[in-house]
């Protein structure tokens, strides 16, 4: 019980942050997922290398997705000032091929170095982009990843039989995935009726599917690195939830996939 109320309680508290930065607007939510992008840098790092497999360490990380991150102001048109730009993705992209220069596997390096930019600093950065379309636009987007995990866990929990990928994450199940879809439909609909105006309700109900099935992959692409490192979650900073990557695993994936989505339906 004391585990369900801690795991409640730090939920109520990530939800009210997220969703007061998009309230805002893009600067709260660009500042708010500067955080989040660098500590999900360091978690990243210890899952993708694992104990002494580079001699780059977290901190190395934790700053190139900053400058990488930091850039998001100047390339969505928040800021005017765009003297520094070449400069910055210079130094950025210099450094990386020189921190990728001093490893023995020189490829894997660069391949870490470049999910560092596309598989957190993009993503994270498409919060604050949706938020400058439209905060509702971010908050349903939000509230429709929440209701998916829920639906998931629920129905998969209640009469989940038939495994989904049962040797990266046992607990997963097709009864959970759809269960799921189901939920979020249901959000998206809402959503569209009493949150957002700056999609159609039937755009809404279009984009659910493309936010759960990468949402669900994002999920599972987590739990198989953390297979491979020989950990249950990716670090401790949420109580009841684990690091900023198992909250974040779905997102990560489905975030640019919203973005594009109302990008060509706003």
């Amino acid at each position: 019980m004391k585990e369900i109320a801690v795991r409640a309680a730090s939920g109520a508290v990530y939800v009210a942050l997220v969703l007061g930065a998009a309230w805002l607007g893009p600067w709260a939510t660009w500042f708010l997922f500067l955080l989040v992008a660098v500590m999900a840098a360091r978690e990243w790092h210890k899952l993708y290398w694992r104990e002494g497999g580079s001699s780059m360490s977290p901190s190395v990380s934790m700053a190139i997705i900053a400058v990488a991150y930091g850039l998001g102001p100047t390339l969505l048109g928040m800021t005017d000032n765009m003297t520094s730009l070449p400069w910055t993705a210079g130094t950025l992209v210099s450094g990386m091929i020189w921190f990728a220069w001093q490893e023995a596997d020189k490829a894997r390096a660069m391949r870490y170095l470049l999910s560092l930019v596309g598989y957190l600093a993009i993503p994270f950065l498409c919060a604050t982009w949706l938020v400058q379309i439209s905060h509702t636009l971010f908050i349903g987007f939000m509230l429709m990843l929440w209701a998916n995990d829920t639906g998931a866990y629920l129905v998969g929990r209640a009469i989940g039989r038939n495994k989904l990928m049962p040797s990266v994450s046992p607990g997963k199940t097709w009864e959970g995935f759809f269960g799921g879809l189901v939920i979020t439909l249901v959000a998206a609909w809402v959503v569209a009726r009493g949150i957002d105006e700056a999609l159609s309700p039937t755009s809404w109900l279009i984009a659910s599917p493309f936010v759960v099935v990468p949402c669900t992959v994002g999920d599972l692409f987590e739990s198989f690195m953390k297979r491979k490192a020989g950990v249950k979650d990716s670090g401790t900073i949420m109580p009841g939830h684990g690091g900023v990557l198992d909250r974040f695993d779905g997102y990560l994936l489905a975030a640019p996939v919203m973005a594009m989505l109302a990008w060509l339906m706003a």
